[in-house]
């Protein structure tokens, strides 16, 4: 598996919609699928993996459970050195029952730092989507701008049309 978009698409993998959900993860067909899209197998350890810590994931990055609930993941990460022509060569030795749990966590974990969490869930409060922001600021707040950042800036726009309205100053219409 390879990349930096296994976490990402993992914790935006089910998302409840007005009509009901819709879970990448759902079926067992669509679940290998989605994961064999990603350079994992697909195999029934790594779908039960992928969705054991998909809502564990989402539950710290929202903040609502604390880093140590990805102990499970954690707990059985482990390298081994091996002798090459070239060197050493260091290779990771996980269960197959997590491979999936721990690259999701090796990627959240580089996306920690000093300036904050460059993954996030959405700020429009009518959102479940998350992000991962590059920008130099890390100050990103929406995972679209076309949708979720224009919703935010029509509401803010209605809201202070609406003040202005209660306060008795005119407005001037264009």
């Amino acid at each position: 598996m390879g990349g930096m978009d296994l976490l990402l698409d993992l914790v935006n993998s089910r998302i409840v919609y007005p009509d009901g959900p819709r879970d990448e993860l759902g079926s067992d067909g669509d679940a290998r699928e989605w994961l064999r899209s990603r350079g994992a197998a697909g195999t029934r350890a790594e779908i039960a993996d992928a969705r054991a810590v998909r809502p564990v994931l989402a539950a710290v990055i929202r903040g609502e459970a604390a880093i140590d609930a990805l102990a499970p993941w954690v707990d059985v990460m482990q390298r081994r050195a091996r002798l090459t022509g070239d060197g050493l060569a260091w290779e990771d030795d996980v269960p197959a029952g997590r491979r999936v749990g721990v690259r999701a966590i090796e990627e959240w974990a580089a996306l920690q730092g000093p300036e904050g969490s460059r993954i996030r869930p959405c700020a429009d409060a009518d959102c479940q989507h998350f992000l991962v922001d590059h920008s130099r600021a890390n100050a990103r707040k929406w995972h679209s701008m076309e949708l979720c950042g224009n919703r935010a800036k029509a509401r803010r726009h209605y809201a202070r049309s609406k003040e202005q309205d209660s306060s008795g100053v005119s407005r001037r219409v264009r």
